[in-house]
């Protein structure tokens, strides 16, 4: 049991501070909530007006210095300076690499995560990169809940994620908010390549587009999305699970263009400008992402204008934008580009 100072809710920072100030918060433990109240645990009594004790079974808080610290009597230094420290939390499942020679430490490394992090309830390791036309990756269990699914709160949305079975990168919420602070009033949005929906929800909830179209091929990724869709209560999204090779020109067929599109398959998303170019129009602002050499971000921007040369269109680049490190010297970029009239077009007016 504990010894803790119970306070109420509404005074819970003063209460805080004043313990800090005198060196009488207890660091060892976690504070918890009680109907209307905290607890926050103390080293000792002391005087204070008002002040209710109470001893409850507390968490115990993360060793101080992560993963590492906490491992400090468990691993050799130099299995701990192998030891990858850093991992993604998805929702309530922690996704870690495992380096060569600790694979006999994995089950350890795993419950440490567990125990650092009370919001966790799943570790899983990467087994593999991420394959294939879908970008899938296989996962392997090591401690906790045996799931893959889980609920992640980004961006004022809630998004339903299947670890294993779509494509999803925490990483890239900051890169979604600046796409939707970009989006205007009214905007009609193609998000190709949409997955479980993030970039589709996140613009939904947050801007007034008058509609956002997604398009994926993965059939779990679509199903997802769907559910996303439903479980954020927007109206103004329509996905569509298909290649974008066959569903962008039915749309071009119809007549209908967009005012934005988005395009986040960085491996190859280049190779389906000439789908985008069917579906723009003059004004029409594309987010094209790709993975570039540090210090050769510009060869993004010409890959949209040689794309624009070939559909003889115009364009002009607004901006490059890195979003994210993919490895050594290798990052995530976004060109942003606004596509013009016809080339053939602004060579006659000239």
């Amino acid at each position: 049991m504990v010894l803790c100072v119970k306070a109420a809710m509404k005074d819970a920072q003063r209460v805080k501070k004043l313990l800090y100030e005198r060196e009488l918060f207890d660091n060892a433990y976690r504070h918890a909530k009680e109907e209307g109240f905290i607890l926050y645990p103390v080293k000792r009594r002391f005087s204070m007006p008002g002040v209710t004790y109470v001893e409850r079974e507390l968490e115990e808080a993360p060793a101080k210095g992560g993963l590492k610290a906490r491992l400090s009597g468990a691993l050799t230094d130099g299995e701990r300076a192998s030891l990858t420290s850093s991992f993604d939390i998805v929702g309530s499942i922690a996704i870690v690499e495992i380096e060569p020679g600790l694979e006999a430490k994995e089950r350890l490394i795993a419950e440490a995560i567990l125990a650092d992090n009370r919001n966790v309830k799943t570790v899983l390791k990467k087994a593999g990169g991420h394959v294939g036309e879908l970008r899938v990756q296989k996962m392997a269990y090591l401690a906790g809940e045996d799931v893959r699914e889980t609920i992640v709160v980004e961006n004022g949305v809630r998004l339903k994620i299947d670890v294993e079975g779509v494509y999803y990168s925490v990483r890239s919420a900051t890169e979604r908010k600046r796409i939707a602070s970009l989006v205007k009033p009214g905007e009609r949005v193609l998000v190709m390549f949409s997955g479980a929906a993030p970039y589709c929800c996140v613009i939904a909830k947050r801007t007034d587009a008058a509609e956002i179209v997604g398009i994926e091929l993965n059939e779990k990724g679509h199903e997802l999305g769907v559910v996303n869709v439903k479980l954020n209560k927007l109206g103004n999204v329509a996905l569509i699970n298909d290649d974008v090779r066959n569903a962008v020109p039915l749309l071009a067929e119809k007549g209908i263009a967009f005012d934005r599109i988005v395009m986040p398959l960085p491996h190859t998303g280049h190779d389906f400008l000439d789908e985008a170019f069917s579906v723009a129009h003059a004004g029409t602002t594309i987010h094209l992402y790709g993975f570039e050499r540090e210090g050769e971000f510009e060869k993004a921007a010409e890959k949209a204008e040689a794309a624009a040369a070939r559909n003889k269109r115009a364009i002009k680049v607004l901006g490059i934008t890195p979003s994210g490190q993919h490895s050594p010297r290798l990052y995530r970029v976004c060109v942003d580009f606004e596509v013009r009239e016809s080339s053939s077009c602004a060579a006659k007016k000239r």
